[in-house]
């Protein structure tokens, strides 16, 4: 780390990671538009099956646009591929999906072999009878044959990776494939990046979504091009677009910043709101940066055997003003119809609980309405913040 680069203090840092794309500022328009409008910004909106609390696409993106509605973003003009993970990306983000599945179409599915022969019928039943989920490759009962569905759904995953497929809009949480000619919108950029262009939209998207980003921030669980990174970032600081800064108190970690963003004279505040984040948030996904820039740790727990688990099963992180001070063990009830607080931690100062409680309380509802259940009460709250 070179002490001659400019410095941010750490709330600077934080309102600009605060004011940037994956944060929450600029709540814009209503509908399905507007979905659009905000995923372009967050650069992609992460896509769970985990229901204990609605979805998390549906939550990342409530969690940004007062009113939200679940069928706004089934209609919303995105479509559905991998970012770090299966998720919804912007229509001008299309040609950087390409090298991807340029890779995977030249050394197969990152997880499970496919036969060609399997792909291909899959692939021509596509072609001759239109759009298909992967129930209706199952073989009918008592007989065999082929059209077996785990073959049939291994080839419909690989030919979606490898860029033949698409998926259109879910029925439920099924995916509906479609051939990628037949699904792309018309003048959809289908020019392949270059290396060094894929590098640059790497880091331009970084800093769209983040802000203030370390290099091991960039290109965050990518493999392609990955190498051109290191030059686009020394071409951004060459040319002044680019500036390279410490954060005071983050030792040993340069961060890269638009010079633009740097020459504000002041950044915008925080929100005093208490947000309820999903775990799968672009703004938290990034475990080892929120560990970093905001002193903030946990653990999701799903995937870990319940005797094993310290805190709960779906940890809420929970964000107040430019400040993480807690995790919340959710779940809505549905069958009840009422939000049940499983665990609650609060890591914030003791005098402040008091105003903790009251901004919960207020997120608490919020969050019910959108699970469409009722708030908890007091009750639960007094279990874990007991003095009033």
């Amino acid at each position: 780390m070179n002490s001659q680069l400019p410095s941010l203090t750490l709330v600077q840092a934080r309102q600009l990671a605060l004011a940037a794309g994956a944060g929450f500022h600029r709540p814009n328009g209503r509908g399905p538009a507007a979905v659009a409008d905000l995923v372009q910004r967050l650069g992609f909106v992460q896509i769970d099956t985990i229901s204990v609390v609605e979805r998390a696409h549906h939550h990342i993106v409530a969690a940004r646009l007062p009113g939200y509605r679940t069928e706004w973003l089934s209609r919303a003009p995105v479509f559905e591929y991998w970012a770090h993970a299966a998720a919804y990306l912007p229509w001008s983000d299309f040609r950087h999906t390409l090298p991807r599945k340029e890779r995977i179409r030249a050394h197969g599915h990152d997880w499970f072999h496919v036969e060609p022969a399997e792909a291909q019928r899959v692939l021509d039943r596509i072609r001759s009878e239109g759009p298909l989920m992967a129930r209706d490759f199952e073989a009918p009962r008592k007989t065999e044959g082929w059209w077996d569905w785990k073959p049939a759904k291994r080839a419909l995953e690989y030919l979606f990776m490898a860029g033949d497929l698409m998926v259109l809009p879910r029925q439920g949480f099924q995916k509906v494939f479609d051939l990628t000619e037949r699904a792309l919108p018309a003048g959809t950029d289908t020019r392949m990046p270059t290396p060094r262009e894929h590098a640059v939209w790497y880091v331009d998207r970084a800093l769209d979504v983040w802000g203030v980003v370390a290099r091991d921030e960039f290109a965050y669980q990518r493999r392609e091009h990955t190498d051109a990174v290191d030059e686009a970032l020394r071409t951004g600081e060459e040319s002044g677009t680019l500036t390279r800064v410490t954060v005071d108190g983050i030792s040993k970690t340069d961060y890269w910043v638009r010079t633009s963003d740097l020459e504000r004279s002041e950044f915008p505040p925080a929100s005093r709101s208490l947000r309820i984040l999903s775990p799968f948030d672009p703004f938290v996904i990034h475990r080892k940066r929120l560990r970093r820039l905001f002193g903030f740790d946990f653990t999701l727990e799903c995937y870990v055997p319940a005797p094993m688990r310290t805190f709960g099963y779906f940890a809420l992180p929970l964000l107040w003003g430019d400040e993480f001070v807690g995790l919340l063990d959710a779940k809505a009830d549905r069958a009840a119809g009422v939000l049940m607080v499983q665990n609650l931690r609060y890591d914030g100062p003791p005098k402040k609980q008091e105003k903790f409680r009251l901004a919960l309380d207020r997120a608490l509802g919020e969050f019910a309405a959108f699970n469409g259940v009722v708030p908890p009460g007091p009750a639960p709250l007094d279990q874990f913040l007991p003095s009033r």
